[in-house]
């Protein structure tokens, strides 16, 4: 029993946008969540042009002292929405999950847990059940990887080894969210964060991500979005918190993504993109 005094431990942050189909599957898998703290859930509802925002309604209405919503007048981008609600949560940790996916009944519980037990951790992460479109178990399109400590060098060297709706992490956002940048990616978020702490990798199933529907591609391409902000990324490496071959290994991994960028150009018959990365990958060498 949850002692109705106990301060929030945890602050779910739900961001959501045109997601009328999924949204109530994220909902309940929260509000059915089975833990000894008390939580919040805050959803961040971003001016759908859909029924996303009346269903949110709907179980803000159901659930008043569970779920926060913050309706925004004007549509204000991922970012800002993100900043938002992780800017409204009290909850010593936060837990991100975007608005089409989905948590199994006992990650929040096993997540705080986890980085209860680890205080040198800043971040806990987990495995992730495949879902498609109409929320069916499908083949996973992304690596499973084991169970361990990982630091800040292995973001920059493996990255991307979790799912963003997988990660609870520490409230310590006062020391990075002002500078994010208003395109910034998930990594970009981690990298802040892992700064602060290991990221321990839960190799449990512990949520459900929908594939293929986030803004990874656009008009057929990788969105150029994409290869701007790992630039940037790669570009503003803050080598003062690396050894001198970490640095090295870094640089190697930023110009291997950039011969993979010029050989996914090359076969979308894309010759001037394709030049533009090969380029850059040669002019640091």
């Amino acid at each position: 029993m949850i002692d109705e005094t106990d301060d929030i431990k945890v602050s779910v942050c739900v961001v959501t946008y045109n997601q009328e189909k999924y949204i109530a599957e994220c909902l309940d898998s929260l509000v059915s969540q089975e833990t000894d703290f008390k939580f919040e859930i805050i959803v961040g509802e971003d001016c759908s042009t859909d029924g996303t925002r009346a269903i949110v309604q709907q179980y803000v209405d159901k659930y008043p002292d569970l779920i926060k919503p913050i309706f925004h007048d004007q549509n204000v981008g991922a970012v800002e929405n993100i900043k938002q609600v992780y800017l409204a949560a009290k909850g010593k940790y936060i837990a991100n999950l975007d608005g089409d996916d989905m948590a199994l009944p006992t990650k929040l519980q096993k997540q705080f847990d986890t980085l209860e037990a680890n205080p040198d951790c800043a971040i806990c992460v987990h495995n992730m059940k495949a879902i498609d479109g109409d929320s069916k178990s499908t083949i996973e399109a992304f690596r499973i990887f084991r169970e361990k400590k990982y630091t800040l060098l292995d973001l920059y060297l493996i990255n991307p080894f979790f799912i963003h709706s997988s990660k609870m992490f520490i409230n310590r956002i006062e020391e990075y969210i002002e500078i994010l940048d208003n395109n910034a990616l998930d990594i970009e978020v981690h990298i802040e964060q892992a700064k602060q702490g290991n990221i321990l990798f839960l190799n449990e199933r512990l949520g459900c991500y929908r594939q293929f529907s986030g803004v990874t591609y656009y008009k057929g391409l990788i969105n150029p979005l994409i290869p701007e902000r790992i630039r940037s990324v790669y570009n503003n490496v803050d080598k003062g918190r690396f050894m001198l071959n970490e640095v090295i290994l870094i640089e190697l991994k930023y110009r291997y993504i950039l011969l993979k960028y010029t050989s996914y150009y090359l076969r979308k018959k894309k010759p001037k993109l394709a030049v533009k990365s090969f380029s850059e990958c040669i002019t640091r060498f």
